[in-house]
């Protein structure tokens, strides 16, 4: 019992500092960092100093592939930002009809997660939110609005969250991007409907649900097939691009635009021509055989003894590199402003960077010195078969802390998928429930809806929009609860 305790004191050090005690990430990690440490030497688990080496440098080596995504995605949005390409991109979106209903979904279906996919951060709330106040929509509306529209977490920073998770629990990660996929179909119904209803009311929801329900279907679809046939990298890119055309064209066809003139309509290709760029060069990397086995076998650096393989040119790290570049020669930055980009992505990545190293060295460490198993064994004898409707609310706990998919899953998912097969469960199922449940959760993160409550000056009101996602949140959960019953029977 002792043992089991024991086990348990790094997570519970890692939700009461940061719960309770409300103190920072990288704070909490630092502590349970040490603490997790000791109890590895302690007698009841027997490792030796040097026994520390092996996790740090494997901790070292994950740290670095997400510091090549997270990094040149945050540097991307900062040169469009300098470039006014965002802000110029949101214009021509926002006053492109004067539908509200059409302009939600392209906002928190199409735009928000356009950004969210390639840069992650929470940084789709600064460009939206300004937007929907500028359109006419109160502030809390728009902080709700805004906040909800981080539904493309899963595959948030060209999927980084999900490929960590996958590098960690040993699954497949095309098939925890399936599997994420085929959770969040009805989510994206619930999302959209929400979403309108919060912009245009009830009674115009119901007399368009069938519309809205299409939009919402488009945007999970592309997600699907992009992981099913694509890449899981490209898939929240892909789909919020095809969301958007889709929008585009749903306003075209009942002639809801206003006159837009083709220079316009050029600028905006213009501006958004770095997205596009990028899904290009994905796209072709994924598709074309021959160029994906190249660019896989050119400055890959592998390190079996650890478990590691970065292709450095295969990686979407690359390709952000390239689309940095192509952004910076496209709209003639200047030298001032792009280091002035970069110095912001510094400051944006390092303490992301910083607590992600500090919490998958902590899961590092468990899983070497046997508390994780330790742990799946208590659960699954404590909890049996039923373990698998907790997975959501595991996941939730660490989204809800950290703010972050990625941190979330270095914290839960080796104990997830571990407790999944001592009960016989499928490791996937657990993983893909941590994945999607962590991601959406991230919204009800206290940072992120301060952040939301700022950029909307509705500060005063900042408890009462929590509540309010709180009960969001609560119904995205009994979702996940209720698809994992049904696939628990038809297993």
């Amino acid at each position: 019992m002792l043992e089991i305790i024991l086990s348990f004191l790094p997570l519970f050090s890692i939700l009461s500092l940061l719960f309770f005690f409300k103190k920072s990430s990288i704070f909490t990690g630092i502590f349970t960092l040490i603490l997790t440490a000791l109890l590895a030497h302690s007698p009841f688990f027997h490792k030796s100093p040097t026994a520390l080496l092996y996790p740090m440098v494997k901790t070292s080596l994950t740290t670095f592939m997400i510091f090549y995504i997270l990094f040149f995605g945050i540097l991307l949005f900062h040169l469009m930002e300098k470039a006014e390409a965002i802000k110029k991109i949101a214009s021509f979106i926002s006053l492109s009809t004067n539908d509200r209903i059409y302009q939600v979904l392209m906002l928190s279906l199409g735009l928000s997660p356009l950004i969210e996919s390639v840069s992650g951060f929470g940084l789709a709330i600064i460009v939206i939110a300004p937007i929907l106040i500028a359109l006419g929509f109160n502030g809390i509306q728009a902080s709700l609005l805004s906040l909800i529209s981080l539904c493309a977490i899963p595959w948030g920073t060209l999927a980084l969250g999900t490929i960590i998770g996958a590098e960690l629990s040993n699954v497949n990660l095309d098939m925890l991007g399936i599997g994420s996929a085929l959770m969040s179909f009805p989510l994206y119904i619930y999302f959209a409907i929400l979403v309108c209803t919060i912009a245009a009311g009830k009674r115009k929801v119901l007399k368009r649900l069938p519309e809205i329900i299409f939009v919402s279907l488009v945007l999970s679809s592309s997600i699907l097939l992009c992981n099913r046939y694509i890449s899981v990298e490209l898939a929240g890119l892909f789909g919020s691009l095809i969301t958007i055309i889709v929008v585009f064209t749903l306003i075209k066809i009942q002639n809801k635009t206003p006159n837009i003139s083709c220079l316009e309509k050029l600028t905006f290709i213009k501006n958004i021509s770095p997205y596009l760029f990028l899904s290009f060069i994905l796209l072709t990397s994924r598709m074309i055989p021959s160029f994906k086995v190249n660019l896989n076998n050119t400055f890959n650096i592998k390190m079996e003894n650890y478990d590691f393989e970065l292709p450095l040119l295969y990686s979407p790290g690359f390709f952000l590199v390239l689309s940095c570049i192509f952004t910076t020669i496209l709209f003639k930055l200047s030298i001032p402003n792009i280091l002035e980009s970069l110095n912001l992505s510094v400051r944006k990545c390092f303490p992301v960077i910083l607590t992600t190293f500090l919490f998958i060295f902590i899961s590092e460490i468990m899983a070497a010195s046997g508390m994780i198993h330790v742990l799946s064994n208590f659960a699954a004898y404590s909890f049996g078969a039923y373990f698998i409707y907790l997975s959501p609310f595991i996941g939730s706990v660490g989204g809800f802390l950290t703010g972050s998919n990625t941190a979330s899953n270095t914290m839960f998912i080796k104990l997830q998928t571990q407790t999944a097969a001592e009960i016989s469960s499928k490791p996937l199922l657990a993983a893909c429930t941590q994945n999607v449940s962590s991601s959406m959760v991230t919204m009800i993160n206290p940072s992120r809806v301060t952040l939301s409550t700022s950029v909307c000056k509705v500060g005063k009101y900042e408890s009462s929009i929590q509540r309010k996602m709180t009960f969001i949140v609560a119904g995205t959960l009994s979702f996940l609860a209720f698809e994992i019953l049904l696939l628990s029977l038809c297993i």
